[in-house]
């Protein structure tokens, strides 16, 4: 047992990474861009408190535009930059629930808040190698924000325009974030891919010789000497010779043929000397078989000299 637990070695961490171009990380984006636009709105005129504005306007802010541009540039290939803004967004959060009226009440959200950062960031580094733990983890917050909270804000006829706007961008923040988990894709290592199963490779034993074909063949009989060939043999021939097989017969010429091999002969131009007498002109160089050489040869050719 204790080799076994020494020989294991631990599996590699897993790699996740979202398409660009998938409709559930178009529709995570919208939802964060329409969260910031709803914070905004809601939050239109209250930057008087300096820490108001920094952490409940200035930081949401700044979240949502980390995760857009971490998910559409970085999404493919580093999707764990992405664990940035939730982890500053898990601190907006955290200051938020400070202002609920019950001490049980923000607790929870805060351990909720903490179990969402830890769960977030340890999927996206790949150290938890499944993505269906963020699933529930955001889904069931908005269920529960929408039943039970909202609608029992809206039958007291409580809510403000400015706390609803700022409960809407809220929830656009965990549409957008389940929809993200939902397009999360982990990439295939070697240990995931199966392999094709091959087949056992099956033995075939040689069939004995038999009695028959151990014994030597006998040698074929000398041929008798050939007589003197006549004409008539002579004639016949060229005709055997030309008998082909139906198998040649059939075949293409160009099987048959030998393919003749192309050669390039240069013909060097005519060597004209001269000697230092003009009647004495003659030409030195051989001439070869070249109608454009020849002509050229006829052009400086002289007539022969008398003897």
């Amino acid at each position: 047992m204790k080799e076994t637990k020494e020989n294991a070695q631990p599996k590699p961490r897993a790699k996740f990474y979202v398409e660009k171009n998938s409709a559930l990380v178009h529709a995570a984006v919208i939802f964060m861009a329409l969260s910031a636009v709803f914070r905004l709105v809601g939050c239109w005129g209250m930057w008087c408190d300096q820490f108001f504005a920094a952490s409940q306007i200035g930081l949401p802010l700044v979240c949502n535009l980390l995760f857009i541009l971490f998910i559409l540039l970085l999404g493919g290939r580093a999707f764990w930059t992405t664990s940035l803004p939730v982890i500053l967004g898990v601190v907006f959060f955290i200051i938020k629930s400070f202002t609920f009226d019950s001490w049980l009440h923000t607790v929870l959200c805060i351990l909720l808040y903490m179990l969402v950062a830890v769960l977030y960031s340890a999927t996206a580094f790949g150290i938890i190698r499944t993505k269906w733990l963020l699933v529930p983890l955001f889904g069931l917050p908005f269920i529960y924000h929408v039943a039970v909270e909202d609608a029992a804000a809206l039958r007291a006829g409580t809510v403000t325009f400015a706390a609803g706007m700022q409960e809407v961008s809220v929830l656009c923040i965990m549409l957008a974030l389940l929809f993200t988990a939902l397009a999360m894709k982990k990439r295939k290592t070697i240990e995931d891919v199966e392999l094709p199963k091959i087949k056992d490779p099956k033995v075939i034993v040689p069939a004995k010789p038999a009695a028959d074909a151990a014994a030597p063949a006998p040698e074929p009989a000398a041929a008798p000497a050939s007589a003197p060939e006549t004409a008539d043999s002579a004639e016949d021939a060229p005709a055997q010779e030309s008998a082909a097989t139906p198998a040649e017969s059939a075949a293409p010429m160009w099987r048959l043929l030998p393919l003749p091999r192309r050669t390039v002969r240069r013909t060097p131009l005519p060597i004209i000397a001269m000697n230092p007498h003009p009647e004495y002109i003659y030409e030195t160089a051989r001439r070869k078989t070249h109608p454009r050489r020849d002509r050229q040869n006829e052009r400086y050719r002289l007539p022969d000299r008398a003897a």
